[in-house]
This record gives C-alpha cells, sequence and structure tokens, in this order.
C-alpha cells in the first residue's frame, strides 16, 4: 500500500497473504503455504484490538444521565432517557385556533350540530 493510504483492495491483501505464507510456511511450497495460510483466517472476520472503547467513569455516567437533567434540557427527554428529536429542541406551534390549556379545544363543531 501506499504511505498515505490507509486501506488495501482485496487483491492487495491476497498478495500479502501470498508474501506472509512463504515468510510463516518456509518448508513448503509456495501453494502449499497460501493453501496453509488460507487454512488460518478461514470463517474469521478482522478483529477489534486497537479499537476505542467507552470510558465508564463516574464523570462521564453523571454528566450523560438524563434523568438528573434540569430545565430546558429535561424536556429533550422522555422518561426512558431517550431523545425527543426535534419536538424536543423547539417550541412547536400550536396552529389549531385555541388558546393553550383551553379544556374544550375541540369541541365547537360538536357543541353547534347539537343546538340545531
Amino acid at each position: 500500500r501506499g504511505k498515505s493510504v490507509r486501506t488495501i483492495t482485496f487483491e492487495q491483501f491476497k498478495e500479502a497473504l501470498q508474501e506472509l505464507s512463504k515468510k510463516r510456511f518456509k518448508g513448503k511450497s509456495d501453494e502449499e503455504a497460501l493453501q496453509e495460510m488460507y487454512k488460518l483466517i478461514e470463517g474469521k472476520g478482522p478483529g477489534l484490538t486497537g479499537v476505542t472503547k467507552a470510558i465508564a467513569s463516574p464523570t462521564v455516567s453523571r454528566l450523560t444521565d438524563t434523568s438528573k437533567f434540569t430545565g430546558s434540557h429535561k424536556e429533550r427527554f422522555d422518561a426512558s432517557g431517550k431523545g425527543k428529536g426535534k419536538a424536543g429542541r423547539e417550541d412547536l406551534v400550536d396552529n389549531s385556533g385555541y388558546v393553550s390549556g383551553y379544556k374544550h379545544a375541540g369541541t365547537y363543531d360538536h357543541k353547534v350540530q347539537g343546538n340545531k
């Protein structure tokens, strides 16, 4: 691979396996060594060694515990701690025509039709 490239193609991977098999299985022919290398990696995927893991410190858990949020930040999460998305970030306008807090919203048509 090139110096500035972080990945390789499948063809480059196969070439690398051929070179490694020669070094690992020195007493065997190139074809036998390659077959032995294929047996080693058969059924295996990429490893997870060196992958960054989440830190479980008391400080981080305190900062990410949504049950302790207050004020407008508390409105952004439901009871289970899952975010509400856009509904939790901005005030959604009610365009129903009723004043907020009016108990009988949506009953106008019922009352008018009931009097006729």
